[in-house]
């Protein structure tokens, strides 16, 4: 044998034999249980999970998950759940190693993360360690703690576990229900809103608890949703708080619900962050952040930092919470609805399913056009308020109006007739008044296009007539 062959032959012997040490350490198929723990994720009760120094430990409370470390808090069971789902539903890829001679090589001594569980029936904690990561990314060691074996897991399991405390807590600052609330209180430095619920109407009341007028109910149940759907991004203070050092002693918007059988009213107070100057600082006044705001439940123990865009849902005025129809009614109880203009009134009634003029003639009216007509008066809304005592109405053009709108009911009686006055194209207003009431509304001028004057546009086509 030369020298050639000899050569390349041991050059062949430390190949195999490097291949052969390689190999043990490559991961052999695992032919038992096919997860890391025999039992499903309702068996556990408690979780601890161990990270970089610090801990996080979950406990089962019959049906929901609580926060015990590193503060006690109810969890946000969304996360929670799915946090303690992932583990139990964890897969052993491989078995790396079964008696290891190091288990630093593989990252766990010490572990990057150590797992601990209560497990229902069991008496004593079952761990799991998680190590490094393999080279691919793709896998990550893991030991449990009653086996010596070294294992790999799909590496997605250690993101898992790299939720903080506040990903796991729960986030509600203030439970409302917009279906059972009966009162709201909008205070702000301009102003002082208070809505109270009589049957299933809202009303605007004046500071003295009388009703005045009625209020728009789909933008109450958006203002006390919009509180109730409060969620804290951050939880800034807990347990003996100071609320004025973030502006919660005179806040922006202090907002109070009470709700239907709850004993008492929920406050929530909400202030404006800002960053304030420092002792270095020249800057003249704070500057605001509206994208945050600082909130705390009155009564309450704690200071949550939210996303600022509360702040416009609470820039809220009386006009914008009134109910801006003119009128309201159903259209199914229209029975009938008249314009009277100074040189002619035109009036439609309802036979049947069908409609027909009764001013200034009889004849068979378009039940399409008719009841595009009836739509248009049902959805006429103000826009402001000129005035609510006007004492002459000359000045809104409502002494002589340009016409009177009157909708009648199927009981044969009429709804306060809706006057409109003069146009302001100035201003682009048109002023409207209700017979039963004082106050002067502001409309669009386009509404009166929607009035027909002559009565021809609402008669039915001849058929005859349209062929010739």
């Amino acid at each position: 044998m030369n020298v050639r062959t000899t050569l390349i032959l041991a050059i062949l012997v430390a190949l195999l034999g490097g291949y052969y040490v390689w190999s043990l350490r490559q991961p052999k198929p695992e032919t038992g249980n096919p997860t890391v723990f025999a039992f499903d994720d309702k068996a556990v009760q408690e979780v601890t999970i161990t990270r970089d120094g610090r801990t996080i430990g979950l406990r089962r409370d019959g049906e929901t998950w609580r926060l015990t470390r590193p503060v006690e808090a109810r969890a946000d069971q969304g996360p929670a759940a799915a946090l303690v789902a992932s583990l139990t539903l964890a897969r052993i890829e491989r078995i790396v190693e079964e008696k290891p001679a190091s288990l630093a090589d593989f990252g766990l001594e010490p572990p990057a993360v150590t797992i601990s569980l209560k497990v229902r029936d069991k008496a004593e904690p079952i761990s799991l360690l998680l190590g490094k990561t393999s080279p691919t990314g793709s896998w990550v060691y893991a030991k449990r703690g009653d086996s010596p074996a070294v294992l790999m897991l799909p590496a997605n399991l250690k993101g898992d576990l790299e939720k903080t405390p506040t990903d796991l807590r729960d986030k509600t600052i203030v439970s409302l229900d917009s279906t059972k609330a009966t009162r709201i209180e909008l205070k702000s430095k301009d102003s002082f809103i208070v809505a109270a619920k009589s049957g299933t109407e809202w009303w605007l009341e004046s500071a003295s608890g009388g009703i005045k007028v009625k209020a728009d109910g789909a933008a109450i149940d958006r203002l006390v949703r919009a509180v109730g759907d409060l969620k804290a991004k951050e939880f800034v203070a807990e347990g003996a708080i100071d609320i004025a050092r973030y502006g919660l002693t005179r806040p922006d918007y202090r907002v109070t619900v009470s709700e239907q059988d709850a004993p008492t009213p929920k406050t929530v107070l909400i202030a404006r962050k800002t960053a304030k100057p420092g002792k270095a600082s020249k800057a003249p006044a704070p500057t605001p952040e509206p994208d945050q705001a600082y909130v705390a439940v009155e009564g309450g123990k704690q200071v949550f930092l939210v996303e600022g865009k509360i702040l416009e849902a609470l820039k809220r005025s009386p006009l914008d919470l009134r109910d801006k129809r003119l009128l309201s009614f159903e259209i199914k109880d229209v029975k009938g609805l008249r314009l009277a203009w100074p040189d002619a009134t035109i009036a439609l009634e309802k036979e049947g399913d069908n409609w027909k003029l009764t001013q200034p003639q009889v004849a068979t009216a378009d039940s399409g056009k008719a009841l595009d007509l009836i739509y248009s008066v049902n959805g006429l809304r103000f826009k402001d308020i000129a005035t609510e005592k006007p004492g002459d109405l000359v000045r809104y053009g409502l002494a002589k109006p340009q016409v009177e709108v009157t909708v009648k009911k199927t009981d044969n009686t009429d709804l306060p007739a809706i006057a409109f006055g003069k146009i302001d194209k100035g201003k682009n207003q048109l002023f409207a008044k209700v017979k039963n009431s004082p106050i002067v509304y502001v409309l669009e001028p386009r509404v009166l296009d929607d009035l027909p004057r002559d009565p021809a546009k609402l008669k039915k086509e001849d058929v005859k007539e349209k062929k010739s």
